[in-house]
């Protein structure tokens, strides 16, 4: 498998990961105040985003996807934590083949 279509398998694995928790979490913990997760995206070009929960809530996943799979590459996808090293959010990085900011779209899920 070259490395564009495993980037690319990578990529949409995150994402339906990222809908399954989703159905799973909002499934088991209905909650007459208000959903029990959200799933959250802003789309980037700087190269490094990062995405934070709403207050109070917990990323329980998150993921990123470049937009062009055939010259980018994603370097970092990982929860970004606060200083009680608490997953509040995602944080990623995607580079061009050359090592310049490349732009995607950064995808967060949190529960309460």
């Amino acid at each position: 498998m070259n490395a564009t279509v495993r980037r690319s398998a990578y990529a949409l694995a995150a994402a339906v990961s990222a809908l399954l928790a989703l159905v799973v979490v909002t499934s088991t913990q209905a909650d007459a105040a208000g959903p029990a997760s959200t799933v959250r995206s802003k789309y980037f070009t700087a190269g490094e985003a990062r995405i934070t929960c709403p207050s109070g809530w917990e990323a329980t996943g998150g993921g990123v996807g470049a937009d062009e799979t055939s010259t980018m590459r994603v370097t970092r996808t990982e929860p970004l934590r606060n200083s009680a090293y608490t997953p509040i959010g995602w944080k990623a990085d995607v580079r061009t083949s050359s090592g310049r900011a490349g732009s995607g779209t950064i995808y967060v899920i949190c529960a309460r």
